[in-house]
C-alpha cells in the first residue's frame, strides 16, 4: 500500500487529477496538497482583507474531496477549483453580511512586532488603497486582474481558468487595468479633498 501511495505522490498534475477521479489511494490527498497553495492566493487574493482565506481554501479542498468524482476531465480540474472557490467566497462574504449585525462581532487586527509604527501605517494605507480598488472592480474584471496582474498568470491560463476565450480575457484585463487606475486616481482625490489639500 506505501508503494503504490509513493507512486502516487509523483504523478505529473493531470494524471494525478486522473487517479485521484478514478479513486486510487492516496491520490486525492496528494491532489488536495498540491493545489492548497494555489487555493489559498485565490481566496487571499479575492477575498480582500478582514478575509479568513485559510478557511475557505480548507473548505474548497473539502468540496474537492466529496466532489472529485463528478470531474468528467482530468485537465479540467483547474477552472473546477477556481470555480469552486469563487462560490465558496460568495458564500463566506453572504455570511459575513450577517456577522456585521451580530452584537459584539469584532474582528481583532493582527500586529506584526518587526514593522514600525510607521511602516505598519503605510503598509495598511497601500492594502486599504488597493482592496478598495478590486472591491470597486465588476466581479469579471477582478478575476482577470487578480489571476493576471496578482496571481501573474498568462491570458491564456486565466482563459482556461475562468472558462472563458483568451480574447474575453485580454479585453476584460485591459478595461480592468484602466477601472483599477481609475478607481485608485478617484479614491486618492477624494483623500487629498478631504484632508483639505485640494478645493
Amino acid at each position: 500500500m506505501t508503494t503504490r501511495w509513493l507512486s502516487v505522490a509523483r504523478l505529473p498534475p493531470e494524471a494525478l487529477a486522473a487517479a485521484a477521479i478514478a479513486g486510487e489511494p492516496g491520490a486525492i490527498d496528494e491532489l488536495a496538497r498540491a493545489w492548497l497553495p494555489h487555493v489559498y492566493r485565490w481566496a487571499h487574493r479575492l477575498g480582500g482583507p478582514g478575509f479568513d482565506a485559510e478557511d475557505a481554501a480548507h473548505e474548497v479542498l473539502v468540496i474537492l474531496c466529496r466532489r472529485v468524482r463528478s470531474i468528467r476531465e482530468p485537465g479540467a480540474l483547474p477552472s473546477w477549483l477556481y470555480g469552486a472557490t469563487r462560490r465558496v467566497l460568495a458564500n463566506h462574504r453572504r455570511r459575513a453580511w450577517w456577522k456585521r449585525w451580530l452584537p459584539g462581532a469584532v474582528v481583532p487586527e493582527q500586529v506584526d512586532d518587526a514593522y514600525t509604527p510607521l511602516d505598519h501605517a503605510q503598509a495598511s494605507q497601500a492594502h486599504r488603497r488597493v482592496w478598495h480598488a478590486l472591491s470597486e472592480l465588476s466581479e469579471s474584471h477582478r478575476d482577470v486582474l487578480v489571476l493576471c496582474d496578482l496571481e501573474e498568470r498568462s491570458s491564456s491560463e486565466a482563459a482556461e481558468l475562468l472558462s472563458i476565450p483568451l480574447g474575453t480575457v485580454k479585453s476584460r484585463l485591459r478595461a480592468a487595468r484602466i477601472a483599477f487606475r481609475t478607481a485608485v486616481e478617484t479614491a486618492d482625490a477624494r483623500a487629498l479633498r478631504t484632508a483639505g489639500a485640494l478645493p
